[in-house]
């Protein structure tokens, strides 16, 4: 699986001339499942049956989709651009897109005749709609946008302070930005929609019984002519790695999204895995209260007390990559002059005893439930070795919701740091590592970044945008904002009647198709 990294900086008026295709039938990237797997004439009809490790609250509503709701979103909503396997923009609910030459306006010519599932139309008034709920004074989802216009039933601008090369990517990948009917939201109200997706998808929901099933429907009104092929997606959350190995092997499920170490028995045992770089896996500190975490050495000790290849390479089987910056090795944004911290447990003693720290210290670490326990066990057993007390707190996701978007923390105690990796660091870095991102609110960001991101954001040059992205990448890492660990993979393990999943495009784990060309080879 190619990681298929890029600097998302071009030109906006320059993209739309990359994508005037549409249609399931136009020309497209293979991407590399599909590449794989399609060798056929798509069938039509049956259940694709997927396992899901981690729990369905908040799938419904865009605005509200994050984590691993992502996982569940996609079969019932489409974006209004879609970023292909190629690295470019394709259409997807608007048929083009131009912008200014002064980078000010953005003008999306949309699809005629769509409907959304309850029926209603999508036209420019649902678009603005949809993107007022994501912008000030409504809320500050997208930045960069001051105000949405109907130019006719069939064009919405945007009108922007300054060309921001983000702009597109949030269209095509932020689950944030699919399109939602504006008049089952008016109706019934944002805490309903949370849970009953009324998108434009090639799939409606059916039933939902909660941190159990989905059940979804094909939509027989899908704007692209002759999708789905499947009549419907059943969807289980079983968080068990053993049980879903029998049940996978049992012939009782098609696929596993998510899989973690049970994929390499699987692997073994001739079933097709599919993967891509899934989240960067660290650990961040309360450096706004904790007297300890606000010394740099105490950091940098942790870092140099594991051993993160052994960890890779033993209880990761090989799937986990060890990393030592915010990217891994073979981005583009890459800083070669962030020279890896590797084992060193002399050195860390080292640089506790330079902090005050001679004999060690003990702290709390809150970690979300679901995730790899292994890992972090093994951290735990090489902080002990140099004298690092770390007691483990094991958290469901409304819990740890808490500490990581609602600034709720324990007074002194370090937390598990996790985002998705994204084929564009930029995004990432905007996301992220502002100051005034909401997410991990108790970690203190280096000063300065802001600037650089902006700077980023504005540039039409890639390779300016590459520069400023290793800077605030060596930043980072100067200022060891994070302990990095490792890269978990996104794996998915199919059975050989599965064809083109439409899971990660362009090696991104968030960008997806899940579901729409998908076909059961019977």
């Amino acid at each position: 699986m190619k990681r298929g990294f890029i600097a998302f900086s071009m030109a906006l008026s320059t993209v739309i001339l990359l994508s005037p295709w549409s249609g399931p039938d136009a020309p497209e990237a293979a991407s590399p499942t599909a590449a794989a797997t399609a060798v056929a004439q798509p069938q039509t009809g049956g259940i694709w049956k997927v396992l899901l490790k981690s729990r369905s609250n908040a799938f419904g509503y865009p605005p509200r989709i994050v984590g691993a709701d992502k996982d569940y979103a996609p079969p019932f909503f489409d974006h209004l651009i879609r970023l292909g396997d190629d690295g470019k923009y394709h259409p997807g609910l608007a048929l083009s897109w131009d912008a200014s030459a002064d980078g000010k306006t953005l003008t999306f010519k949309l699809r005629q005749g769509v409907t959304f599932h309850d029926g209603t139309p999508f036209n420019a008034q649902a678009v603005k709609a949809n993107i007022d709920n994501l912008i000030s004074p409504s809320a500050r989802i997208l930045s960069g946008i001051t105000s949405v216009e109907v130019v006719d039933d069939a064009t919405v601008r945007l009108n922007l302070p300054s060309y921001n090369n983000l702009t597109l990517f949030h269209f095509a990948t932020n689950p944030a930005t699919y399109m939602y009917s504006a008049e089952a939201l008016k109706k019934n109200g944002v805490d309903w929609a949370t849970t009953h997706p009324v998108g434009t998808g090639p799939f409606m929901l059916k039933d939902y019984q909660p941190n159990v099933s989905l059940l979804l429907v094909k939509n027989p009104n899908y704007w692209q002519k002759g999708l789905p092929y499947l009549d419907g997606i059943e969807m289980r959350v079983v968080p068990d790695n053993m049980t879903q190995t029998i049940t996978l092997k049992a012939g009782q499920a098609h696929a596993i999204y998510n899989a973690q170490t049970n994929a390499i028995q699987l692997r073994d045992e001739g079933y097709p895995l599919q993967m891509a770089p899934g989240s960067l896996m660290g650990m961040n500190f309360d450096t706004k209260n904790s007297e300890i975490f606000s010394k740099r050495q105490v950091r940098e000790a942790i870092e140099y007390a594991v051993d993160k290849e052994a960890i890779c390479k033993g209880p990761g089987e090989g799937l986990y990559t060890p990393v030592y910056q915010i990217v891994p090795g073979d981005s583009p944004d890459y800083n070669k002059a962030c020279l890896p911290r590797t084992y060193d447990p002399a050195k860390a003693k080292k640089l506790l005893a330079e902090a005050g720290y001679p004999n060690g210290f003990s702290f709390k670490f809150f970690i979300l439930d679901t995730t790899w326990k292994d890992g972090y066990v093994a951290i735990q057993s090489y902080l002990d070795k140099v004298g690092i007390k770390m007691e483990i707190n094991y958290l469901n996701v409304s819990a740890f919701n808490l500490i990581r978007s609602g600034g709720k923390i324990e007074k002194g105690a370090a937390a598990f740091h996790a985002y998705t990796q994204s084929s564009n660091t930029l995004f990432l870095l905007d996301s992220y590592w502002r100051s005034d991102s909401s997410t991990f609110q108790h970690v203190v960001k280096p000063a300065g970044i802001d600037k650089l991101i902006d700077e980023a954001k504005l540039s039409r040059d890639p390779a300016a945008v590459t520069k400023i992205n290793r800077q605030v990448i060596k930043s980072i890492y100067d200022d060891q904002t994070i302990v990095p660990f490792y890269i978990a993979p996104r794996i998915a393990v199919v059975d050989k009647s599965v064809q083109n999943t439409g899971w990660f495009i362009y090696g991104d784990a968030d960008n997806n198709e899940f579901g729409t060309r998908t076909w059961l080879k019977k």
